[in-house]
């Protein structure tokens, strides 16, 4: 018998079974309730999860029983007992070690006034973060966290430690559902867990995929904002700002080890936890007598609820409140991301003037030589081809060419403006170029097609018209121009 409730509300005296004196509810998430309680049998203070969707099935999994009982760590969560709780036995509980605490997630939401200063304390933190990481993969049956983030990340007095909220490998699924629906879990996922529902594969698999969710932590840390800001920007690894980049006081070789652990193929991260805390601990050390000032004096609760909730409004279409979300987020903190997110959202709406009017507040954003400046480049262009500002074109044009090198869309660019101001010979020739070493590009031959009408070669216009439809077969604008081409005797 399934039980689905929303709310859990003890008796008049309190008591859950008889086994817990229930004090005060800590949290009420997603999942479950977590309440301070009193052991009855003992007397011990404890925190009891209750999960919102139980059985009353007795189901012990092999992965909840390698916590209970094991050798305590003292940057780990004691797991103490789980199952349903008797007499009744209609709810089950998880009962854990009792840290008065708050999570590091509540801590970054006044980074400020909590962090500032040196660098130390965040690294000390990380520090026992990656220890405690470490030892579930030491155990003698090794367990990988699989939902490591700030929020997973309890944080006590003098600054210990505590790592909770154990993944899917770790506590049964029916206990703990774990998913990737929850933006802030997505975002700290490597990217080839970042569509997974459950997490799956080998150890050495699951472990690199921890080995990530630390470098995503450790990023944060030290630059007060994420890699990416969406779930495809994950999963595709898209290129993000590196550390130094955004926070000039890191250190080379702290930088060095994040981006290791970041590392978009598996095998090329740290191979094992070990290796990664030598790494880290020099880091560490070199990071304190490089720059041990911490510069950072914002927070990044904002830009990463900012970016769930741009990422939702993009989902459902909602483009114009998309836009006005990324905005705020690249006005509060100058991230290019930001920007890039403003001009993705305008240019889905439609709004191609004020797309060009953003760009032009913020020319300096063109001018940046890595591969944020480059996709923005790009979407100038096409705007401007829309807007036919050719004169601002082929000055930006010239300047990405110095910038990327020559490319296949930047000669389409180039060839489309052409066409725009009847150059039809030098447009041919460009775009029959690209159709000789890059074959099969229907935009190409759509405008090859165009290029040869206007110049009233039929023949070769019908001949990339044939092309054309054999790629993309249901355009309906090249089904009408054969049409017209059948009626007129060329085809």
């Amino acid at each position: 018998m399934n039980i689905h409730s929303a709310h859990y509300l003890p008796g008049a005296n309190r008591q859950l079974g008889d086994r817990y004196l229930l004090l005060e509810c800590l949290g009420d998430g997603t999942h479950g309730w977590v309440w301070r309680a009193e052991r009855l049998n003992d007397g011990a203070t404890v925190a009891v999860k209750i999960p919102k969707q139980s059985t009353k099935e007795v189901r012990f999994l092999a992965e909840g029983k390698d916590l209970i009982g094991a050798k305590p760590h003292k940057n780990i969560i004691q797991i103490y007992n789980m199952g349903p709780v008797p007499p009744e036995k209609e709810w089950f509980a998880i009962e854990m070690e009792y840290f008065p605490s708050e999570s590091l997630a509540q801590k970054l939401e006044h980074r400020t006034r909590n962090f500032s200063g040196t660098y130390d304390r965040l690294l000390n933190i990380f520090e026992q973060v990656l220890d405690a990481v470490a030892h579930l993969a030491s155990m003698e049956k090794p367990i990988s966290h699989g939902d490591i983030k700030p929020h997973n990340i309890l944080v006590g007095l003098d600054d210990l430690v505590k790592l909770t909220d154990f993944g899917s490998s770790a506590l049964p699924e029916e206990i703990y559902v774990r998913t990737r629906e929850n933006g802030g879990t997505i975002l700290y996922a490597a990217p080839e867990f970042s569509d997974c529902v459950s997490r799956k594969g080998s150890f050495d698999r699951l472990m690199r995929g921890d080995i990530y969710s630390l470098g995503v932590l450790l990023y944060q840390l030290l630059t007060a904002r994420l890699p990416h800001d969406t779930q495809n920007q994950v999963r595709t690894h898209a290129p993000f700002p590196k550390p130094r980049e955004i926070n000039s006081g890191v250190c080379p070789l702290i930088e060095q080890v994040i981006l290791k652990a970041m590392e978009e193929v598996p095998e090329n991260r740290f191979a094992s936890l070990k290796e990664f805390q030598n790494a880290f601990y020099n880091a560490k050390k070199s990071q304190l007598e490089y720059s041990p000032e911490l510069p950072i004096s914002c927070t990044d609760k904002e830009s990463i609820d900012n970016a769930v909730e741009y990422e939702t409004q993009l989902r459902s279409g909602d483009y114009k409140k998309a836009a006005q979300t990324a905005k705020t987020s690249f006005l509060h903190d100058q991230q290019i991301t930001d920007f890039i997110n403003l001009i993705k959202a305008l240019s889905l709406d439609g709004r191609h003037y004020d797309l060009q009017k953003e760009i032009a507040e913020h020319s300096d954003v063109l001018k940046d030589p890595g591969e944020n400046g480059k996709t923005l480049r790009l979407v100038a262009l096409k705007t401007m081809l829309k807007l036919q500002q050719l004169d601002d074109l082929s000055l930006l044009l010239n300047k990405a060419i110095e910038l990327d090198g020559e490319s296949d869309e930047l000669n389409i660019i180039h060839a489309s403006a052409l066409g725009m101001q009847a150059q039809y010979n030098k447009a041919r020739t460009i775009l029959e170029k690209i159709n000789k070493t890059s074959p099969g590009n229907g935009d190409v031959l759509k405008k090859l097609v165009l290029v040869c009408e206007q110049q009233r070669d039929y023949e070769k216009s019908s001949g990339y018209l044939r092309a054309a439809l054999r790629i993309i077969k249901n355009d309906e604008k090249l089904i009408q121009k054969r049409h017209f081409y059948e009626n007129i005797g060329v085809w």
